[in-house]
C-alpha cells in the first residue's frame, strides 16, 4: 500500500510538468512516476499514474511502452527495459511478465555540452534499482499506453 500523500504528491508533479510542456509540439498529455515500494517486505519498483493508480512495475507494463516517446522529467529522451524481477513475490502464482521488477535499465539520450558543441548526442545507460532509488523518476509521454491503468 502506497501512502495517499505519496500518490497525491506524484499526481501534482505530473500535472505541473504537463502544464509546463503545453507550448511544446506535440505536447505531453500523460505521465507517470517510477518510485520505490514494498512488495512482500522487499523493495520493488512501482508506478503512480496521472489519475492516481499505484501498481507494481512489471515487464508487461514496460513492454506496452515500446514505441512511445518517453522523456525523463520532460527534458531527456529515454527508453526503459526490464531488469531483475522479484521471483519470490508470487511463488508461481503470476506469469513471469507480471512479476514486480526490482530494477530496470534506462537509456538516456542527452547532449554533451562539455565541448561546447551542443549537437553531440550521448547515450547513457543507468540501472535503476528499487533498493537504491532515492528520488522518484517523473516520466512524460504524449499518450497513455493502451495496456496501462488510468
Amino acid at each position: 500500500m502506497v501512502p495517499y500523500h505519496t500518490v497525491a504528491f506524484s499526481q501534482q508533479k505530473i500535472r505541473a510538468a504537463i502544464r509546463r510542456s503545453a507550448g511544446q509540439e506535440p505536447p505531453f498529455n500523460y505521465g507517470f512516476v517510477v518510485h520505490t515500494r514494498r512488495q512482500n517486505d522487499r523493495p520493488a519498483l512501482g508506478l503512480i499514474t496521472l489519475h492516481g493508480e499505484s501498481v507494481a512495475l512489471s515487464e508487461r507494463l514496460l513492454k506496452s511502452l515500446d514505441g512511445q516517446a518517453l522523456w525523463l522529467f520532460g527534458h531527456a529522451r529515454i527508453t526503459l527495459n526490464p531488469g531483475a524481477v522479484i521471483v519470490a513475490a508470487a511463488k508461481g502464482k503470476l506469469p513471469a511478465a507480471e512479476l514486480p521488477l526490482a530494477s530496470l535499465v534506462m537509456h538516456i539520450a542527452t547532449f554533451d555540452t562539455s565541448t561546447g558543441v551542443t549537437q553531440h548526442l550521448v547515450q547513457v545507460e543507468a540501472i535503476v534499482k528499487a533498493d537504491t532509488l532515492v528520488q522518484p523518476l517523473l516520466v512524460l509521454t504524449h499518450a497513455r499506453p493502451a495496456a496501462w491503468p488510468m
